[in-house]
Formats: C-alpha cells, structure tokens, sequence
C-alpha cells in the first residue's frame, strides 16, 4: 500500500503524451493504494457545466478508482481552482482545502498547491485574491461558455507576458512563508507543486528541522510525483518509465 502525490500536469488534449503517461500511472497503482492531486489537473477549467472530452475522460478515468478501493483527493491548482462539487461527485474524488494536513506511517505532512508560498510574487498575489473570492467566481460562472472561455485565454496570455520580466527567484517560494507554514502547522514535511522545480529541500529554524518536496509539472521528458510508503518517501520520475 503506497500513497501518491502528483501536481501540475496541465493536460490539455486526449492525445498526448502527459495524459496517456497519467492514464497509464493510474492503471498501475494497486488496491488499497491513496492518491492526492496537488492542483493544475488541467491547464484551465472553467466550470463543472463546461466538461470537455478531455475532462469526461479524466473522470471517467478517476471514477474506476473507487471500485478498486483507491481513495483520490484533488486540491485546487492556480489553473483549475474553479473545480467544483459536481466534478468532484462525477469522478469520486475528495476536494481538499489547501492547505491541508494528513497523516501516514506516524507522520503529519502539509500539502499545498504551493502559490500561496509565491509571496515576493505581488503581482500573481493580487490577481490570486481577486479569483479565489467566491463573489468573483460566481460571477464568472454566470457567464456564458464563451465569455469565460475568452477572459480565460486573455488571463493565461497575460501570465505567460508577465512571466518573461520576471526573475525566476520572484515565482519560486520565499522562504520566511515556509517556515511560517511549517511553524503554523506545527509539522515537519511539507509537499507542494506550482514551482514547476522538483527537489527535496532540508531547512531548519532554532528548535526543528523541515523537509520540503517539490512535485514536478509533467511534460513527455518529465513527469515528477512523490511515492510514500512504508520504506520512506521517494521522488519518482514517469516519464523515464513509459
């Protein structure tokens, strides 16, 4: 019995190399196994009324889980955090709260999609505490298909512009939030994706030592998770076994 947590694939289209990697991980695991999706399932969802081939594939892909006892959660990324009850009912999967604490082997972890940690990253805070108010979002539900669909592109091409003058240490975590968050949650693991910078990363303050593990965006070259078991926690890589 093992515990997975995978982050940032960003799939896309049925066709492609991440989702025929991601259907292939998830037809290997075994029963009584437990998976956790630490956000950016999708590059964009839009709402739950809005299921794409792609995104009945996905659930149709989740839902067999259940009957082989395999207990899925899924957490909110910057891309998908408008994954709703219905997808969550549709693909028998849990929605967590982020952050959340879980417990495995004795051992308490924080999970998190990891952009809260992004906090020398201004702008990105801001534009984050417009879209995850609820008021925002149930407005933007209300509009057509298309209207969301064309302020969700406009939203993507202005991240991908910001991201060019930004320097690479402003999007990664800053350190002082994690260990605020390690001190708040009084753990000592921590597992995170957004980054898209896979590691495992010791730190330490006065009285305790942390470790952080960073999931990896998936790519047909990449694709990395975190295995958890009863010998320990490994970085696993995907990509190198298909």
């Amino acid at each position: 019995m093992a515990t997975y947590f995978i982050s940032d694939l960003h799939l896309e289209r049925i066709e492609s190399s991440k989702t025929n990697i991601f259907s292939q991980f998830l037809n290997g695991l075994d029963q009584d196994d437990s998976l956790y999706i630490l956000g950016d399932l999708f590059e964009s969802w839009i709402g739950d009324d809005n299921v794409s081939e792609l995104g009945q594939f996905v659930i149709d892909q989740l839902n067999s889980l259940s009957k082989r006892a395999i207990k899925v959660a899924i957490m909110h990324g910057n891309r998908d955090f408008l994954i709703g009850n219905d997808f969550s009912r549709a693909s028998s999967v849990e929605l967590m709260d982020d952050p959340c604490i879980i417990e495995i082997e004795t051992k308490k972890a924080l999970l998190t999609h990891g952009d809260q940690l992004c906090t020398d990253d201004n702008e990105y805070q801001a534009f984050r505490s417009v879209v995850r108010n609820p008021v925002w979002q149930k407005d933007f539900l209300n509009f057509p298909i298309s209207k969301r669909e064309k302020i969700a592109g406009e939203a993507k091409d202005a991240s991908k512009d910001s991201k060019v003058n930004k320097a690479m240490e402003i999007m990664d975590v800053n350190e002082d939030a994690v260990l605020d968050a390690f001190n708040d949650h009084a753990v000592a693991i921590m597992i995170h994706g957004h980054t898209h910078r896979p590691n495992m990363h010791r730190i330490s303050n006065d009285k305790s030592n942390f470790t952080r593990y960073v999931l990896g965006d998936w790519s047909k070259e990449s694709a990395i998770i975190l295995k958890w078991d009863e010998t320990g926690i490994e970085l696993l890589d995907l990509a190198q076994r298909h």
